[in-house]
């Protein structure tokens, strides 16, 4: 009886390490999908951002003032909601489509970055960031350390930024401009390393509670895509706000 009751006991465990190893395997496969669709993001932005400048579309399109601003915007901020408030209906597919589209739309500000600022700036502004961005995107990854208690702060500071960006719209600050950069660039920092620690954890957790289920890991990667997405953007931009020399 004794024995029966181990080799149960024995069977159960390596079954519980057969689903553990499975899951941890998705996870990572999730974790990588998260960096390649943010990759391809940046890439599709960087192009279309590229082809606007190269074809003369973005000055077409610079003629209708800030207007077609207010439009990518709106455009941006509706495709997050929808992908937000849509996700149990949308398929993995739908999603995806829609983050190449915020990507190509997104597009249309690295147009504009590139003819505000010098290229040359641009360029190794970008490489900076990307540097940046991959050794806090790593550290998030492995460290052991809980950056949970980071949370409130980047929180608070990313409202500051919002906030100051907004209101030097209209007070055009080189000084609040700087300011904000720096704040910027702590933040998204911050965020880029909180929130990398976050989808690895989101990835394992979710790995073991929907045992692999591939739609439920799908759409979590793109989430992930997208807001490791924003957090390389926005440090972009945060440096080139500092250090970009923007043209008279």
């Amino acid at each position: 009886m004794k024995l029966g009751n181990d080799f149960n006991n024995r069977g159960d465990w390596m079954s519980s390490y057969g689903q553990k190893t499975v899951s941890e395997a998705v996870a990572s496969k999730t974790v990588a999908g998260v960096y390649g669709w943010m990759s391809l993001g940046v890439l599709v932005s960087a192009v279309v951002g590229f082809a606007l400048i190269d074809t003369g579309a973005l000055f077409t399109l610079m003629k209708g003032g800030s207007a077609i601003m207010i439009v990518a915007f709106l455009i941006q901020i509706g495709l997050v909601l929808a992908m937000s408030f849509m996700v149990n209906r949308l398929s993995p597919g739908a999603l995806k489509l829609m983050f190449l589209a915020y990507s190509a739309v997104t597009g249309f500000t690295f147009a504009l970055i590139m003819v505000a600022y010098p290229i040359g700036n641009v360029v190794s502004l970008f490489a900076v960031a990307a540097l940046g961005f991959a050794a806090l995107a790593v550290y998030g990854l492995t460290t052991k350390r809980n950056l949970g208690f980071l949370a409130t702060f980047l929180i608070m500071g990313l409202f500051m930024v919002i906030g100051a960006n907004l209101v030097n719209i209209f007070l055009k600050s080189p000084m609040l401009s700087s300011l904000t950069g720096w704040v910027g660039i702590i933040v998204f920092s911050g965020l880029t390393a909180y929130d990398s620690q976050r989808i690895r954890e989101g990835a394992y957790s979710l790995s073991y509670a929907s045992g692999g289920e591939s739609q439920a890991m799908s759409k979590f990667m793109i989430f992930g895509a997208l807001t490791m997405y924003l957090n390389f953007i926005n440090l972009f931009i945060s440096l080139l706000q500092v250090f970009g020399n923007r043209r008279e």
